[in-house]
């Protein structure tokens, strides 16, 4: 064997774990973040976050292309709970966050994964989690949107268990400590509840517009319940962002009403966490339609970005365990002291 084939067969095993390592997108994405300053009310804190770098391409959302009939939602030949079918019909882009929830048809569901749909798309199969474990009939096959998305404490469970069998538990332990008793156990009966709505109303007069003001050009946020990082949402552009944010503030007030937190977290504390998921692996999943898909693996944090062309879409990260246990100690030492 020559000098020259030997070097061929070393180099290209690293090649191979090459593909493990950040991808470029993802890490300049994170290491540009900037922390803002935060906004509090009762026991939640957002963190806008911001850059000197933002994309330019403009999407349509799911919800708001489903209810103008652009995009159609079936359930998959009879129902299968794991996946069903979408098509988009307009000539525009449309993008589908991991965790939006789908109602209607046999039983609802929530996205697996972040989903970008290109015009004209056909009919494409599409991964999801069921969010109403004792229902499988309906009237009709098709999907409509309430514009909701599931609270972080499920989106984290989702992202690190990749169960439903979890998914399922994290939604009965939701609506449980909101005190809400379905007969199909749905999440978003939760959302339907007066004194729910209420609470929910409550914290969107104190946040709603508070982050816009404070970071007009924010990408996305960092929100902390009590002490404990909840999740990190960032997209691509501000202007996804803030078609996003009135019900990603929904999902978040959902987890801090849900149970009292305690303590406070640090602009520092965010950041240390943010450097960490800027080191994460990246691995190549099953993407459905445009772009990219990667999932995170963190030491600490765990999640998932979408990639269309040169520009991440949509980004989130969660802790660990987003809900048992606080940020672990050491990677908030980190975000202090460097």
């Amino acid at each position: 064997m020559t000098g020259k084939h030997l070097v061929a067969l070393i180099v290209a095993p690293l090649i191979l774990v090459g593909t493990a390592l950040p991808a470029p997108a993802v890490t300049q994405l994170l290491n540009g973040l900037q922390v803002g300053n935060p906004v509090r009310h009762g026991g939640l804190t957002v963190f806008p976050l911001t850059s000197k770098a933002s994309g330019s391409t403009r999407y349509l959302t799911l919800d708001k292309a489903i209810r103008k009939g652009d995009v159609k939602v079936q359930e998959k030949e009879g129902g299968t709970v794991s996946t069903v079918r979408v098509k988009n019909t307009s000539d525009r882009y449309v993008f589908g966050m991991a965790g939006e929830i789908i109602t209607g048809a046999k039983q609802n569901r929530m996205l697996q994964r972040d989903v970008l749909l290109p015009p004209k798309s056909g009919w494409l199969d599409l991964s999801v989690y069921c969010v109403e474990q004792g229902r499988w009939h309906g009237a009709s096959a098709e999907f409509g949107s309430k514009g909701q998305i599931a609270a972080g404490r499920i989106r984290g469970k989702a992202a690190n268990t990749q169960s439903q069998s979890e998914v399922w538990a994290e939604v009965e332990a939701n609506n449980e400590a909101l005190g809400i008793v379905s007969s199909t156990r749905r999440y978003d009966a939760a959302l339907d509840d007066h004194g729910v709505q209420d609470k929910i109303e409550s914290y969107k007069k104190g946040l709603e517009k508070e982050v816009p003001k404070l970071a007009p050009n924010a990408l996305g946020v960092a929100v902390a319940k009590g002490d404990r990082l909840v999740c990190v949402d960032v997209f691509g552009t501000c202007a996804l962002f803030k078609k996003m944010w009135p019900r990603l503030l929904e999902s978040y007030i959902i987890d801090a009403i849900s149970q009292e937190p305690s303590g406070s977290m640090s602009k520092k504390e965010v950041a240390g966490f943010l450097r960490d998921g800027a080191q994460a692996k990246t691995v190549a999943q099953p993407a459905v339609g445009a772009g990219k898909l990667y999932r995170l693996e963190g030491d600490d944090a765990t999640g998932q970005a979408l990639v269309f062309g040169k520009e991440v879409v949509h980004l989130d990260l969660f802790p660990e365990d987003s809900e048992s246990s606080p940020l672990r100690l050491d990677i908030r030492r980190q975000g202090l002291e460097r």
